[in-house]
């Protein structure tokens, strides 16, 4: 996969809960050089950790920064309250139910 590449539907979908700086670069549209850059500035538009010596980015930031629905706080996983907890089959069928 080519770097400067568009991200893709499919690769939203499958991201891992926190990004690397040069995937969530990518994901803003942003180069590797930049990227570190604006980290270390604190400059970086999105929430970013130090983790040692590394650099964690969460992909939740990341979503919401470019104005996506993000997995967690979609109605679909979380059964509609959007508190970011899921819920099991079970506990969905009985709020679609209306048998609490």
């Amino acid at each position: 996969m080519k770097r400067d590449a568009p991200v893709t539907l499919a690769e939203v979908a499958s991201l891992p809960v926190v990004l690397g700086p040069v995937q969530a670069g990518r994901m803003l549209g942003l180069g590797r050089t930049t990227v570190y850059r604006l980290l270390r500035e604190e400059a970086f538009p999105v929430l970013a950790r130090r983790v040692g010596r590394s650099w964690v980015i969460p992909t939740a930031g990341v979503l919401a920064y470019l104005g996506l629905d993000t997995p967690a706080t979609s109605p679909t996983t979380t059964g509609g309250c959007g508190c970011g907890a899921r819920v099991n089959a079970e506990e969905k069928a009985r709020t679609v139910d209306g048998s609490t």
